[in-house]
């Protein structure tokens, strides 16, 4: 199966546990990288139960990654948790090598809201981090950088929840934590 379609399946994957939740309204929003240096800006604040997922799979191109999504949130945001993934097959051997990754929610003066936490052991060929911080209405940037040493596979989940989570806020960040474990698994088969 082709990369791109295994990581569509699981954004299909993803919408469709949305719609399944109690108020369906929340938004998912899937940005797609294919190279090392990339940026975009998503137009419409997200919502307390809206989940933000960038998805990497840089094939053509070794170096430096500096990925960006300038992006902004409305009053009912409180605090945004999230999670990532990336492949960091052995220094020797075949596969995407993923290295130094650093993840970075930056507010509109580039000043640091919060940042990745790196969660060990590595797990068959991936490392994985979580994020959660304290964020309110406003602009920011979600900062990604590391060293692609061959192919780069990425996938961050970063969902939005109001001062008092309600239920379906809670199943919709599920679902985004699920969605990044479908994209690690597809690529993995």
């Amino acid at each position: 199966m082709h990369p791109r379609r295994s990581n569509w399946t699981s954004v299909v994957a993803l919408l469709a546990l949305g719609a399944l939740a109690p108020g369906a309204g929340a938004m998912t929003l899937p940005v797609t990288f294919n190279y090392l240096t990339e940026s975009a800006t998503i137009a419409t604040p997200f919502a307390a139960g809206d989940t933000l997922l960038l998805d990497t799979l840089v094939t053509s191109e070794t170096g430096a990654l500096t990925q960006t999504i300038n992006f902004s949130v409305g009053a009912s945001v409180a605090s945004a948790v999230g999670s990532a993934v990336w492949a960091i097959s052995t220094a020797a051997g075949p596969g995407p090598r993923l290295t130094g990754v650093n993840i970075d929610v930056l507010d509109s003066t580039s000043t640091l809201v919060f940042s990745d936490t790196f969660t060990p052991p590595n797990v068959a060929g991936f490392a994985h981090s979580v994020l959660s911080g304290s964020i309110g209405p406003g602009t920011y940037t979600l900062k990604v950088t590391g060293t692609g040493v061959r192919e780069s596979s990425l996938d961050v989940s970063l969902s939005f929840v109001s001062a008092v989570p309600e239920p379906h806020a809670l199943a919709l960040m599920l679902s985004g934590v699920v969605a990044v474990g479908f994209v690690v698994r597809r690529r993995q088969g």
